[in-house]
């Protein structure tokens, strides 16, 4: 399952950006981006894409799975 609000959580917070600046950034209201991050409420297409257009994310790259644990190498054990 997607859990749109901790991934946007987690690209805010990667970028240093307050939930305020967020949404000065990207022309909604800070209660908007309060509730997505608490799962209260599923932004809009076009709300999100109000929001990711606020980092170098695009939409399809945000719902791309992500890899789960630490990076997997190649190198041999010992």
């Amino acid at each position: 399952m997607l859990d749109i609000g901790r991934k946007l959580q987690d690209l805010r917070e990667a970028h240093g950006l307050s939930q305020r600046a967020l949404a000065r950034r990207a022309g909604i209201s800070n209660a908007l981006i309060s509730l997505i991050e608490k799962e209260k409420t599923s932004p809009s297409v076009a709300s999100l894409k109000k929001i990711l257009d606020s980092f170098p994310v695009e939409l399809s790259d945000f719902f791309a799975p992500r890899p789960e644990g630490p990076p997997k190498t190649d190198a041999p054990r010992e």
